[in-house]
């Protein structure tokens, strides 16, 4: 038991440390680094940002004639409710957007090759796969009541849609559903757009270009999608040093736990070992049962620990997550992960077995209080 906790553990501190950093990493490098900028309505969250189609015209001629504006990404951003074929229901957003911009704007990985969809059909992050149980080819309900076709006038959507693909870049993207926004706009006849991502060459021109779109259109806002970027990766890297601090604690205590267990185990067995010893048994014979004990004892742990630290890992997120009201973020727990923490526990095992066993082949054949 004592083996087993120690290994829970570390494992789970392994697990948090090697399995999210990946996820979280990813989602902090959303953005690379500090020439992407978001236009918005001024004071306006994504989802409640409108700015006219004229925006976007704008500044879709203004890249031409400023070749250093290079990437201009209109998308529009709706609260959903999406349900799956398993009756489960997640609260997300559809975001609409062009894909071939998007992809040109920033790389990503999808279950299948990337082609163009209909708008009965969409494409799906891959933790919002995951909640769902929803893979390529499975059919959501999805349902918005916030969908304003201008100032006057807003309608409810209910439709059927069909999984077309996954993305799978450990990004933003992965929480949401994503649309192909040209499919779209006819069906809902939006008239505006949630906001526009654009890149920059040269950021030292950055004044001069939001000074031209600002003059001519009083109500946006224009920031630098870095400045959340900085706050996630700093924020990440501190609860990654802090998790790195807590799982060198727990590797020296698991060692220690490990040597007095299996001290413990020898101290236990004097009689079983005199009396291997008095039939003849060698002291190599027996470290080497001892070891062997150790071996076992590091195996069923580890399996054990490994079961046990993944689901109390994903048991504190899933926590976590409905506390703040954050989707669930699946762990990212890859056979390799698994491969190295089991070869490593059982490594510790049998580091951990060698002095525990020497003492035991040193314990004497004639006892002193038989004589």
């Amino acid at each position: 038991m004592t083996l087993t906790l120690a290994l829970v553990i570390y494992i789970s501190t392994t697990l948090l440390v090697r399995g999210y950093a990946g996820n979280i990493a990813g989602m902090a490098s959303i953005i690379k680094p500090t020439n992407y900028y978001l236009i918005t309505e001024s004071d306006m969250s994504l989802s409640e940002s409108r700015l006219g189609s004229e925006v976007y015209e704008f500044l879709e001629e203004y890249s031409i004639y400023t070749p250093n504006v290079e990437v201009v990404l209109p998308q529009i951003y709706i609260p959903i409710t999406v349900e799956g074929e398993t009756g489960v229901r997640i609260d997300t957003h559809l975001r609409l957007l062009n894909f071939t911009s998007f992809e040109f704007y920033q790389r990503h990985d999808y279950t299948y090759t990337l082609s163009q969809i209909e708008s009965t059909e969409i494409i799906m992050g891959q933790q919002i796969a995951r909640s769902l149980s929803s893979g390529v080819g499975a059919n959501l309900k999805l349902e918005s009541s916030e969908i304003y076709i201008n100032e006057t006038f807003s309608m409810v959507y209910k439709n059927n849609l069909t999984v077309a693909n996954i993305i799978k870049s450990r990004q933003e993207y992965d929480l949401e559903i994503l649309g192909d926004i040209n499919e779209w706009l006819p069906i809902l006849g939006m008239d505006y757009h949630s906001f526009i991502e654009f890149k920059v060459l040269d950021t030292r021109e950055i004044e001069q270009i939001k000074g031209d779109l600002t003059e001519r259109f009083k109500y946006i806002e224009i920031t630098e999608e870095q400045q959340t970027q900085n706050f996630i990766i700093y924020a990440t890297e501190e609860v990654i040093k802090t998790l790195t601090l807590l799982q060198i604690l727990f590797f020296v205590l698991m060692l220690v736990s490990i040597s007095y267990s299996i001290y413990t185990l020898v101290k236990e067995s004097e009689e079983e070992i005199f009396i291997l010893r008095s039939i003849g048994a060698t002291k190599t014979q027996i470290v080497g049962l001892f070891m062997l004990q150790a071996v076992l004892i590091g195996i069923i742990s580890s399996i054990l620990s490994i079961i046990i630290g993944y689901l109390a890992v994903s048991g504190i997120v899933a926590i976590v997550s409905s506390i703040i009201k954050l989707p669930f973020l699946a762990l990212n727990f890859e056979l390799s992960l698994v491969g190295i923490i089991f070869l490593f526990a059982l490594g510790l095992s049998l580091l951990s077995g060698i002095y525990p066993s020497i003492t035991a082949a040193k314990i004497k054949v004639i006892r002193e209080d038989t004589q």
